[in-house]
């Protein structure tokens, strides 16, 4: 460099003092500077060297043309030849240079940097103005020049402009200015100072050699010869990174003073009385408007993406800083670049991470995993790319990353942009993180280029965090994971190549008892009789004693080894082998022992307790399933008979409700008791649940093998339970089936329970035995259920009447209202066929209100019609029975229906009598009360229902407002044959009368039976030996009687 400059100057030099000789200096001074720049190019080697040799051949056409000059002037002694073969050759030139500054133009700049193309243009346009007026308009207006030299001449100030436009829009890209491309901006101005300096000259003089003109020219072939020498000519076909288009300072000037252009030329030439050139000032002046205005929407519009990309970068800084893994890093810089670039396919984002010498990439494509690009030679292009520390812009080619699995990505877009990922002070001592590798156009990657270079900084810190991050957990685990073991339950055992314990871990001790285990066979660690197959398992472990190849470390199936304690006391123990003889840092077998004692013993209890009842001890629902099905297989092959018996406790609810669950507990673990004791040590029997048992019968030779076990399982509840809170007396009722009449297992527990429902609905206190009319009658109750819906919103039933008499006169007392329900297929259905169904669906509740409010009605017709005679006989008015059932009586509006009974039909309260079960009387909750003190206070009274059948206790009498007792048609049967059924009745009626509580007796059919009772003392009574039950109409003739004679 310093040696071609000494040779420009000195050149220069003696020029100026021997201008005579100016064809052999000017000719050194050009080819020193053509060979300057051909120099340059070679030793630099610039990624697009033709421009250069362009701007070469620019320059050896300008020192033709001085040559050409110089032989006409020195030579052939032409005066001030124009225009001349020289002509051509300075012409020649701006094409040329043109061609030149246009490639690297290309290259240098966005072709969407519209900024930078109006920043050139305005200037240009405003010093085009002063060419036109200054120097083309003088030319085309002489009248002394031909229209040739006036093309010419004008040929020369219009390339200026053209020289002046290109090294503006060489300029106008910020951050990118070289010294390469200061000299060659010098070099351009001197030239553009000289030729126009040149053209003033020549339109109002004679041009002369010599002269300080010629300066620029020398400057012109210096400065374009040093700038092709200077290394950063290379920089000059890079793309310059696309800065945000604000107008600083010096820019904001420049545009101002060439927009003042037009209208300072127009001021000057007012002044000076020339107006022609008014319209050419005026539409540039326009033109220079109309750009400015451009120039400022471009400011605004970019200000916007600026924006947008500050946000998508604040986002992905936020994203970074959560990320805790490199993988999420990378998914994060991925989601904000594919925001940055334009929504188009084909664009890529790749972070590459450096680990020792080979580069890793990750994308999110493939789910954040870790893909190695290459051998570490392979990969050395791509890190020496990004060890240069500063943001590249190449060919997708020249990004070597040779897996195709990757490169495939890359083919979508011809360039990929490299930011290297850098950090000054890591702990490593390494700058270099990695790079993120972007893909897309040129363009699109050169408007984005300060946006990634900041995102790539963000991605290195993110980078280095997380993995000193992973760093420091790795090492705190290493301590963990070293206290673990030191501090852990389970046993670790290490075994030398003879199943010797080489190491042991301090948990040894408490577990095994054993304080030094060193030198220990595993085999005597285990009973004796275990010690075989332990030793078969560690062969197997072994391998056969081949260590495997090829893996770090092989782990095998659990096992379960009982071992020995020092004491002798045995433990059960969980065993996990895994085989480390490859791990250099092991080299050995590894036993883990854990002590799973309790927790066997646990699994044990659970699977007891998973497949039997806790309270009874019994098989449950699954066992007793699963034996069923077993049960049936054996018998299939052996010709058997298997039976299934369910069984049913009777009112074990009104134990439960009135003594307590514990004491309903305990009957029913002696019900399970009670329920074994009858059966063979081949049957099993089960609790399914409440208080429902079932029992299942194998090896049967015939069905009535399996009655006869169901009968005396049945026999068992004869006896009263004696428990701690005293004896209780429960039947049961069961239902039978056997596989003489039921295909699989379903069927024939469906059978059983088809056969427990008859039982119940029987009378209880019985078993059943399956036959398939039980079927049918299913389906009669399941359509009899649907019917009853309708018949109680149409009110389709009728009530019957069966009088109660006055034991000692004979006179009617008072009527029981029945319910019948007349069936248009059945006939009349008696209260047993529908009073349960409708107790299960909740209809009881509507049912009985209407059997309430109709008796009210018919109970005020028949004392209307026997009020006077029954007055003047002084008997009371006759009064009406209706029973209620638990489920009513408890229903919150009871009460009501009977106050609204009573207002409608008009009649005394003291006429109305309530019949009700003990059932309702045990629950002795806080409503059950109120609601009988609220009827009591109203007049009613309560009547208590076949008193004696349930758990009758006489403390109801006295706990509740009670007026009447019926005593049950079963107490009344044996009357005239049993002195203790007579004792018993005749006892409960003194007691009631002791009380002040009137005896009803029901079932009264014989003569005997009247005559006994009334002899007790029992007042009233009603049965068959006075009446059937009666429709209304016979009802109302009956009460027209006054007294009645027995039919």
């Amino acid at each position: 460099m310093a040696c071609y400059l000494l040779w420009m100057v000195v050149f220069t030099g003696i020029y100026y003092a021997n201008p005579g000789q100016r064809i052999v200096w000017w000719t050194g001074i050009g080819l020193g500077g053509v060979a300057a720049i051909v120099l340059g190019v070679r030793l630099n080697r610039p990624a697009h060297a033709r421009f250069w040799y362009v701007l070469a051949l620019a320059n050896l056409s300008f020192t033709a043309g001085e040559v050409v000059q110089a032989v006409q002037l020195d030579i052939l002694h032409e005066a001030n030849p124009f225009p001349s073969v020289a002509d051509a050759f300075y012409l020649a030139e701006y094409v040329l240079y043109a061609a030149g500054v246009l490639g690297f133009i290309r290259w240098r700049t966005a072709r969407q940097d519209r900024a930078g193309l109006l920043d050139a243009l305005i200037p240009t346009i405003g010093l085009a103005l002063l060419a036109w007026i200054y120097l083309i308009l003088p030319y085309a207006q002489n009248p002394d020049l031909t229209w040739f030299q006036k093309a010419v001449s004008i040929a020369y100030p219009l390339g200026d402009v053209v020289v002046l436009a290109l090294l503006l829009r060489l300029l106008t890209p910020r951050g990118g200015n070289s010294r390469s491309l200061q000299l060659l901006a010098v070099g351009t101005v001197g030239l553009l100072v000289s030729d126009v300096l040149y053209a003033l000259i020549q339109l109002h003089g004679t041009w002369r050699i010599g002269t300080p003109v010629e300066l620029g020219w020398a400057a012109f072939y210096t400065a374009w010869g040093a700038a092709a020498l200077h290394p950063s000519m290379v920089e000059l076909t890079r793309p310059v990174p696309t800065q945000q288009p604000d107008l600083g300072a010096a820019r904001l000037v420049l545009l101002t003073l060439a927009s003042l252009i037009a209208p300072a030329i127009l001021i000057i030439e007012s002044l000076a009385g020339n107006t022609s050139n008014a319209g050419v000032i005026g539409a540039f002046s326009a033109l220079l408007y109309l750009l400015v205005l451009a120039r400022l929407a471009v400011v605004v519009s970019a200000r916007r993406q600026a924006i947008a990309r500050e946000r998508a970068l604040r986002e992905a800084g936020a994203r970074l800083t959560a990320a805790v893994t490199v993988e999420e890093v990378a998914d994060a810089v991925q989601s904000a670049a594919s925001t940055l670039m334009p929504a188009e396919p084909g664009h890529v984002a790749l972070l590459a991470v450096a680990e020792a010498g080979v580069l890793h990439v990750r994308h999110a494509e493939r789910g954040a995993a870790q893909h190695r690009v290459g051998t570490a030679s392979d990969s050395d292009q791509v890190l020496a790319l990004a060890a240069y520390r500063e943001t590249r812009l190449l060919p997708v080619e020249a990004v070597d990353l040779p897996t195709r699995e990757l490169t495939g990505h890359l083919d979508g877009m011809p360039y990929a942009l490299i930011c290297p990922l850098t950090l000054a002070e890591r702990p490593s001592g390494d700058p270099l993180i990695g790079a993120l590798i972007v893909t897309g156009t040129e363009q699109e990657l050169a408007s984005l280029w300060s946006s990634l270079e900041i995102l790539a900084a963000q991605a290195a810190l993110a980078v280095e965090r997380v993995v000193l991050s992973q760093e420091v957990t790795r090492r705190n685990s290493e301590l963990y994971f070293r206290t673990l073991v030191q501090n852990a339950s389970d046993v670790i055992l290490i075994l030398d190549a003879d199943d010797g314990v080489r190491y042991a871990s301090p948990s040894a001790e408490s577990v095994l008892g054993r304080p030094r285990l060193a030198g220990t066979l595993v085999t005597d660690l285990v009973p004796p009789e275990d010690s075989r197959e332990v030793g078969k398992a560690l062969a197997r472990m072994r391998g056969a004693g081949d260590p495997p190849r090829g893996e770090h470390a092989r782990e095998h199936p659990r096992e379960h080894w009982r071992l020995l304690r020092q004491d002798r006391t045995p433990i059960e123990a969980e065993v996990r082998f895994n085989d480390l003889r490859a791990d250099p840092t092991v080299g050995a077998l590894v036993l883990t022992l854990r002590d799973v004692t309790e927790q066997r013993q646990m699994e044990r209890e659970l699977t007891h307790r998973a497949f039997h009842d806790s309270l009874t001890g019994l098989a449950n629902r699954v066992l007793f399933q699963d034996r069923v099905g077993h049960a049936l297989s054996r018998g299939e092959r052996s010709g058997s008979v298997t039976g299934v018996l369910f069984i049913d406790l009777d009112d074990f609810k009104v134990v439960n409700d009135t003594q307590g669950h514990a004491v309903g507990d305990e009957l029913l673990v002696a019900v399970s008791l009670r329920i074994s004791t009858a059966l063979r040590s081949s049957d099993t029997a089960a609790r399914l649940g409440g208080d429902e048992f079932a029992v299942l019968v194998e090896d049967a030779t015939r069905p009535a093998d399996v009655d006869t076990i169901a009968a005396g399982v049945l026999e068992v509840f004869t006896e009263p339970f004696k428990l701690k809170a005293g004896a209780v007396r429960v039947s049961a009722s069961i239902g039978v089936a056997t596989t003489e009449d039921s295909v699989d297992a379903t069927e024939l527990l469906t059978h059983a329970d088809l056969a427990l429902y008859s039982a119940k609905a029987a009378g209880r206190r019985q078993w059943c035995h399956y036959r398939p009319a039980l079927q049918a009658g299913l389906v009669e109750r399941h359509e009899l259920n649907e019917h009853l819906d309708s018949a109680i919103a149409e009110s389709a039933f009728q009530l019957y009447y069966q009088p109660i008499v006055d034991l000692r006169t004979g006179d009617l007392v008072a009527f029981e209202a029945l319910v019948r329900w007349p069936h248009d297929r059945r006939g009349m259905v008696l209260p047993d066929e529908f009073i349960a169904l409708a107790e299960e669906s909740g209809q009881i509740v509507p049912l009985g209100a209407w059997v309430l409010e109709r008796a009210a009605q018919e109970a005020a017709a028949w004392q209307a019609a026997s009020s006077t005679v029954r007055a003047a006989t002084g008997r009371p008015p006759l009064r009406v029975n209706v029973n209620v059932s638990a489920r009513q009586f408890r229903d919150a509006g009871f009460v009501d229906v009977v106050r609204q009974s009573l207002a409608t039909s008009g009649i005394d309260p003291h006429t109305l009598v309530l019949e009700l079960t003990e059932s309702v009387l045990m629950r002795r909750d806080d409503r059950i009360h109120a609601d009988m003190a609220t009827l009591s206070d109203l007049g009613v009274a309560i009547a208590i229902d076949d008193f004696g059948t349930g758990y009758s206790s006489l403390s109801y009498l006295r706990e509740f407002p009670i007026s009447l007792l019926k005593i049950d048609k079963s107490f009344i049967d044996g009357l005239g044959h049993s002195a203790q059924q007579y004792a018993l009745v005749e006892g409960i009626s003194r007691i009631a009368d002791t009380l002040g509580v009137q005896v009803i007796a029901e079932g009264i059919e014989h003569p005997e039976q009247r005559d006994l009772l009334a002899a007790m003392g029992c007042p009233l009574g009603q049965g068959y030996l006075f009446a059937h039950p009666m429709d209304s109409t016979r009802a109302l003739a009956l009460v027209r009687s006054t007294t009645y004679e027995p039919a």
